[in-house]
């Protein structure tokens, strides 16, 4: 039965992401560009959560990796791809294990001299890392320096002979990435790394290694990075300095945060809701400026209620739950009505509106502190998606199975 499920699971895994390169094939270019990368988010913010999440480190520089297997990727295509005879298909796949290895590597400098820190000292370490790499790139002219790399071949060219688009690949690595890390949590191989998140004193006096562990947990996670950071080479034929900024790897560390840290159905999700949602607000019309400023206080009263009903009202939890909605929906009339009055205050109301566009970033600002306010554990926790978990929403109980003696 064991063999029976996990071949299921690979089989409709591979389904996916087939259905999806021919679902995504019908759509424009910028909705097949938004697919991409979600995926690519994906892969970047479950592997940075066996890291800070699965780990309990604290790393900032998660770009850092994505930009050294980008860059490797894109410097062996750009100088052997013509020289080496290599159908399109096995060439970015063997960038891809080229570009893993690469960022491991670099995982590995990082790692060995800076894990037996913690906390925030890790993090200022690895940051500076991120910036140090990004630095040295854009002063190397012979990667296209702070100007960028054009990438050839791209993934029409790589992808012409299978028929596909290419993107089932970027999503099979996701799911890659999600299976590695999940069997980490699931088998006996992962207790070591849940020690050294729970407590470091302990576990080594248990007989762990804590520093091969926080190694093992870079090496693995940078991987990913790099393998995700050559696929974006090849999809966007165009590599410059400024796409792996500090601002990058705390898009990331956010995903991260914000779905639960060790969460890996978190970290999925919201890669996906955090990716999505600063590109559908590009569509939005321009937003008056009284408006504007009624969704700020009526934000600010949302945020003080709710923090008052979870810390301090002691009724049961659906009780609760339902104060939390009916002050959550207070609230937005709240804030709708005081646009509306504050549109007569000359000032305010002959203001010129603001573009959707140019809010993306603090709407996503004010999402992250709504939510270390009133849930700082992340919306999943440490749970994860499973079956049983679905039967529990549902109102139904497991059958439990008894063993009949003979």
């Amino acid at each position: 039965m064991f063999w029976i499920s996990r071949l299921g699971s690979i089989l409709g895994a591979l389904l996916f992401c087939f259905l999806l390169d021919k679902v995504t094939g019908g759509l424009s270019d910028f909705s097949s560009r938004l697919v991409v990368l979600a995926g690519l988010y994906v892969t970047l913010s479950v592997s940075l959560n066996l890291i800070n999440g699965i780990t309990g480190q604290f790393s900032m520089g998660h770009a850092a990796f994505y930009q050294v297997g980008a860059y490797t990727a894109g410097y062996l295509s750009v100088t052997y791809f013509s020289k080496a005879h290599l159908p399109g298909f096995l060439w970015i796949v063997l960038m891809m294990i080229v570009a893993a290895i690469g960022a491991a590597l670099a995982g590995l400098i990082v790692g060995l001299p800076s894990l037996r820190l913690k906390g925030d000292y890790l993090a200022i370490v690895t940051l500076g890392f991120g910036e140090i790499i990004r630095i040295v790139v854009q002063n190397q002219p012979s990667i296209g320096g702070a100007y960028g790399m054009n990438v050839q071949p791209k993934f029409p060219q790589l992808f012409a002979s299978t028929g596909t688009h290419g993107v089932w690949l970027v999503w099979l690595l996701a799911i890659l990435c999600i299976a590695v890390c999940r069997n980490l949590l699931k088998n006996v191989h992962g207790l070591p790394f849940l020690a050294v998140r729970e407590d470091e004193i302990a576990s080594s006096a248990m007989g762990v290694n804590v520093t091969g562990v926080k190694v093992t947990a870079f090496l693995i996670g940078s991987a990913f990075a790099g393998a995700a950071g050559a696929l974006l080479a090849h999809y966007e034929g165009f590599l410059s300095p400024t796409m792996f900024t500090m601002e990058l790897s705390f898009i990331v560390l956010t995903m991260v945060v914000l779905g639960g840290t060790g969460s890996i159905t978190g970290s999925t999700l919201a890669a996906i809701v955090l990716f999505y949602l600063p590109e559908k607000l590009r569509d939005l019309p321009p937003v008056p400026v009284s408006f504007l400023v009624g969704a700020v206080i009526g934000a600010v009263g949302i945020v003080v209620f709710l923090k008052k009903t979870i810390d301090n009202y002691h009724g049961s939890s659906s009780q609760k739950t339902v104060r939390m909605i009916l002050g959550t929906a207070t609230g937005i009339v709240v804030a709708a009505a005081l646009g509306f009055v504050l549109k007569v205050i000359p000032t305010i109301g002959h203001a010129a509106p603001v573009e959707a566009a140019k809010l993306r970033m603090v709407i996503f600002a004010v999402t992250l502190i709504f939510l270390m306010l009133l849930r700082p554990q992340g919306v999943f926790a440490h749970h994860e998606f499973s079956w049983s978990w679905v039967k529990k929403l549902l109102g139904k109980k497991d059958v439990p199975t008894t063993a009949v003696s003979t």
